[in-house]
């Protein structure tokens, strides 16, 4: 009776030990939280009912509103954007795309390709996407590509990596809170749309950025683009949406544009359009990067009709999915309204799927 006890005793404390190192674990991944939520929000939508699919990093979240096109121009789309995400895992991000959906165009923004070598190896970054690929083929096949051979044991086992993360407890319990919350959604409202409340100083516009497209960057979008072609995936479009800087070495967009077109594929540079966009410095933007629910609400009225006018996207949907788009519609009306009262008063709070 004695022995026995021990056993149950015994595995009861291994029980409660296993416990607690996974609860520790996932407390000590520390993730961006506007990432998590937006790729979570990806997994909600049914499959192959999405007829557009932006990928890239925050620009797709931040200055496309999914939402306002359905309403406007009626075609379903989603922005899989994951923050400050390389070109380097573009071509994952496509592919866990058709792994769930058969979109009739994808919109690639094109700023994963625009930095220097150095943007290709920030850990924290590759951790944002590879951390919640749910296919795990393809998360396998992403570390074999991205990720130099000596630390690819951190990207398969995160707990590697993240054990050194206790003087971020405090964030990795919110990227916690966040994974759980986006778990007991039932599904996706904003379609991967976030913002912040603010506007940035519009003496951003007076400053130039240098843009770069090296041989490591041209290597990844050529990569991206066999890729595309392998799976024949027929409509592509890469493109820059407004940043406020002005660009310094614009010719690096020509030399993008002569590769994306060598294969048959759309390039443009939305930048070249702002009087078109009528969009204002300093009101528009919520810092040099972005734009704000104002100026996202701008930029998505005009793409939305450039895409309906250049391309064929509009899928046939059951009711159920129009019914379905049309409840997160408006729902997201009610979180816009806000936000741009928010926005006006410079407040200066993110604003993700789970704070609609």
């Amino acid at each position: 009776m004695r022995v026995k006890k021990q056993i149950i005793r015994f595995i009861a404390f291994g029980l409660i030990f296993i416990a607690l190192f996974f609860v520790s674990s996932a407390c000590l991944r520390v993730s961006d939280l506007i990432t998590v939520a937006n790729m979570k929000s990806f997994y909600k939508e049914p499959e192959n009912t999405l007829d557009v699919v932006f990928i890239g990093a925050s620009e797709v979240y931040a200055d496309y509103c999914a939402t306002t096109a359905w309403d406007k121009y009626g075609y379903t789309s989603m922005s899989l954007g994951a923050s400050g995400v390389p070109g380097s895992l573009y071509k994952s991000m496509l592919r866990e795309t058709l792994s769930k959906q058969n979109p009739k165009l994808v919109v690639f923004e094109i700023n994963g390709f625009t930095a220097t070598n150095e943007y290709y190896a920030r850990t924290q970054r590759l951790h944002s996407w590879i951390d919640y690929i749910e296919n795990p083929d393809n998360k396998e096949q992403t570390i074999k590509e991205a990720i130099p051979k000596d630390q690819r044991d951190e990207f398969k086992e995160s707990y590697a990596v993240n054990h050194n993360n206790w003087k971020l407890f405090h964030r990795g319990v919110a990227t916690a809170y966040t994974r759980v919350r986006m778990s007991l959604e039932k599904q996706s409202y904003l379609k991967g749309y976030a913002t912040k409340t603010s506007m940035s100083d519009d003496g951003y516009c007076t400053k130039e950025k240098t843009l770069h497209f090296t041989k490591k960057s041209r290597k990844y979008m050529t990569e991206l683009l066999e890729y595309c072609k392998s799976q024949g995936v027929e409509q592509v479009l890469f493109a820059r949406f407004p940043h406020q800087r002005q660009i310094k070495n614009p010719d690096v967009f020509k030399q993008m544009e002569k590769l994306v077109t060598s294969y048959g594929y759309d390039f443009v540079n939305f930048e070249d359009q702002r009087e078109n966009l009528k969009l204002v410095s300093g009101e528009n933007y919520y810092n040099p990067e972005h734009l704000n629910v104002l100026g996202s609400a701008k930029f998505t009225n005009y793409l939305g009709q450039y895409l309906v006018d250049h391309y064929d996207i509009k899928g046939q949907h059951s009711q159920e999915v129009v019914e379905n788009w049309d409840k997160c519609a408006d729902k997201a009306k009610g979180f816009i309204k806000d936000i741009k009262i928010d926005t006006k008063k410079k407040k200066g709070y993110y604003r993700n799927e789970l704070t609609s």
